[in-house]
């Protein structure tokens, strides 16, 4: 079975105008790298905004059958922002209670292929019921945090989340790493998860993306913790342009925690015009291929599907 255990649905209401202009302004700033001008960042977005929206999953699915996708954890995002509803204090933005209804909905549309996690900032008042409403109600599998959003993960507002979440035996994935503006990626350094695993050593907690930039970070810790996990979304780029890069990442991830707390995923659609998901399975399926580092066949399809069946509950 292969599991992509991060990836996005988009509808025009349930993102902010400011975090697709920050969208548009990553595909500015690299198409200037070739000319030396920008361009304007919210015309640049359009035509990528239509390809991102999918507010029933068709799409996905689509795309996991042209990938050979068995199962996908989808995930929302909730933008407050420390502001009150609507996300970020714009009117364009649904509550998040009701994106994270509308989720478990599509979810239960599609009982054999997709399991949602509910979205929350902690600084809401309501932050607790909502998460436990998300998993007792509407079935989802562990609760997703964005902490770029201005939230530190060891400030002892996320802490009642924590402790809910142990309670109903969940995980919590954590995005780690950069983040266009407005959110700020100070946040979401992995040393701040690894503070919060400290005080809760039996809450699984999943550092999304591998930190990114903070990767050898990420790893490091969750060699001293064993209820760190990560996952590989969001290196299509650097798989793209230095594949040894993302197979030593790989292969030092595998030997640092082993397979068994490594996932697959994408971070689609955002990384599809990266790299197509077919692509990207391919990419870590050709890991046991690669000259430079040794992979195993077993160890491969731990982290493509079987490492993310445990920690979701999948099958």
């Amino acid at each position: 079975m292969i599991v992509d255990a991060h990836v996005h649905l988009n509808d025009e209401k349930w993102r902010p105008k400011a975090f697709k202009t920050g969208l548009g302004r990553i595909i500015s700033a690299s198409l200037a790298k070739y000319t030396g001008e920008f361009s304007d960042p919210d015309e640049l977005v359009k035509g990528a905004d239509d390809q991102f929206t999918d507010p029933t999953g068709k799409l996905l699915i689509a795309d996991m059958d042209e990938a050979s996708v068995d199962v996908s954890v989808i995930c929302t995002v909730d933008y407050a922002m420390g502001a009150d509803e609507p996300c970020s204090g714009t009117p364009d933005c649904a509550p998040i209670a009701e994106v994270n209804r509308i989720f478990g909905e599509i979810a239960r549309k599609h009982p054999k292929r997709l399991v949602h996690l509910v979205a929350v900032d902690p600084r809401r008042k309501d932050a607790v019921k909502i998460l436990e409403e998300g998993v007792t109600k509407q079935g989802a599998r562990g609760l997703k945090l964005h902490p770029t959003t201005g939230f530190y993960p060891d400030d002892p507002v996320c802490y009642p989340l924590y402790q809910k979440a142990l309670e109903l035996n969940v995980p919590v994935l954590f995005h780690t790493g950069t983040q266009p503006a407005p959110m700020k990626a100070k946040y979401a350094r992995p040393v701040f998860v690894d503070s919060a695993a400290a005080d809760f050593p039996d809450l699984k907690m999943v550092m999304a993306h591998v930190g990114h930039c903070w990767w050898e970070e990420a790893l490091a810790l969750a060699g001293t913790k064993w209820n760190l996990y990560i996952d590989i979304s969001g290196w299509q780029r650097t798989f793209l342009y230095y594949p040894n890069e993302f197979y030593h990442m790989l292969r030092y991830a595998l030997d640092e925690i082993g397979p068994w707390r490594v996932m697959y995923g994408t971070d689609n659609p955002y990384l599809q015009l990266v790299l197509s998901s077919k692509q990207w399975v391919g990419a870590v399926k050709n890991a046991v291929n690669c000259e430079m580092y040794q992979f195993s066949k077993e160890e491969i399809d731990i982290v493509l599907g079987a490492a993310a069946e445990r920690v979701y509950k999948i099958g």
